[in-house]
C-alpha cells in the first residue's frame, strides 16, 4: 500500500460538526464514497480516502483539500482484497491522523446475470470485494475504536440486498444480504463499548455500488454511481442521508426515508441511543 504525499492543510479550518474527527472512507475514489468524504469535510472532518483506483483516489484528496475546510486529507492506496492491505491502511491511516473515529465502507464491484452462466471465479471476485472487503475493514480498525472506547463503522449495503427482487442481480444482492447480517452481528457484538456500526441503504432508486462490473449471460443493465443525468445531485443528497445518521446514530441509516415502512420492526432491537464524542 502506498500513501500518497499531499500536504495536509494547516491550522483549524472548520467548526462543523464532524470538527477534529476523522473518517476513512474506503471506496472514496469515485461514486457515494467520494460524495461522503466531500460531505464529511464540509463539515470539518479530517479524511482519509482508501481505494484501488490511485487517479481517482487522488482526485477525491484534491477535492477535499480544495474545500478548505479539512485540517487535513491523505490517499492511502489499498487493496481490499488483501489482508496485509487492510491491516496496513488501518495502522497507516492511525499512525498519519492520530485517531480514526468513523469507518465507511462504500467499495464494491457490480455482478450480474443468468445463474448458469457465473463462474465460481465471478462470485470469488465479487464477494471478496463486497463481503470479505467490508469484513477486513471492519475488524481491522475495531482494536482501535474498542481500545478508545468510540468509533463508528457504516457499510453501505444495497437496497436488494435487503429487499431481494431480480434474479439477474441475485450474485450482487447476497453478496450485500451476507454484509447486511455481518452488521447486524457486529452491531450486538459492539453493545456497550462505545462504538457502533450501522448499514446504510441508498434506496431502491438510489446507484449501485461498485465501479467495475461484470454481466454473464445477460446485456449490460448497470451503470457506475458516477453516470446519469442528476448523479452529482443524487450523490450529494445520499452522502448528506447518511451524513444525518452518523449525527444521529441509527443501526439502519435510510438514503430514502420514504422506504423505513419496508423495514419497520426489523433492526428495532439495534437501533442506537445518543452519540458520543
Amino acid at each position: 500500500m502506498r500513501p500518497v504525499s499531499i500536504d495536509p492543510v494547516a491550522g483549524p479550518r472548520s467548526h462543523g460538526s464532524f470538527s477534529q474527527r476523522v473518517a476513512v472512507i474506503v471506496g472514496g475514489g469515485s461514486g457515494i464514497g467520494r460524495a461522503v468524504a466531500e460531505g464529511l469535510a464540509r463539515q470539518g472532518a479530517n479524511i482519509v480516502v482508501a481505494d484501488f483506483d490511485e487517479p481517482r483516489m487522488d482526485r477525491t484528496v484534491e477535492e477535499v483539500l480544495r474545500l478548505g475546510m479539512s485540517e487535513a486529507a491523505i490517499a492511502l492506496s489499498t487493496d481490499v482484497r488483501s489482508d496485509s492491505s487492510v491491516r496496513s491502511l488501518a495502522r497507516d491511516a492511525v499512525k498519519s491522523m492520530g485517531r480514526v473515529d468513523i469507518v465507511v465502507n462504500a467499495a464494491g464491484v457490480l455482478l450480474q446475470g443468468t445463474l448458469e452462466k457465473i463462474s465460481g471465479a465471478d462470485w470469488s471476485w465479487m464477494l471478496e470485494t463486497n463481503l470479505i472487503g467490508a469484513v477486513r475493514t471492519s475488524t481491522a480498525f475495531l482494536p482501535h475504536m474498542t481500545a478508545r472506547g468510540s468509533g463508528h463503522i457504516v457499510n453501505v449495503v444495497s437496497y436488494g440486498g435487503l429487499v431481494p427482487s431480480d434474479p439477474k442481480t441475485m450474485p450482487y444482492d447476497i453478496g450485500h444480504a451476507a454484509l447486511a447480517t455481518f452488521t447486524a452481528s457486529l452491531a450486538r457484538q459492539v453493545q456497550g463499548t462505545g462504538v457502533r456500526a450501522s448499514i446504510f441503504c441508498p434506496g431502491a432508486k438510489g446507484p449501485r455500488v461498485g465501479q467495475n462490473t461484470r454481466s454473464r449471460g445477460v446485456g449490460r443493465l448497470f451503470r457506475g454511481p458516477d453516470s446519469g443525468p442528476d448523479a452529482s445531485r443524487s450523490l450529494e443528497q445520499l452522502a448528506a442521508a447518511l451524513i444525518e445518521g452518523l449525527n444521529q446514530p441509527r443501526f439502519l441509516i435510510l438514503g430514502d426515508p420514504s422506504e423505513a415502512s419496508v423495514f419497520e420492526g426489523r433492526w428495532d432491537h439495534l437501533e442506537a441511543g445518543p452519540v458520543s464524542r
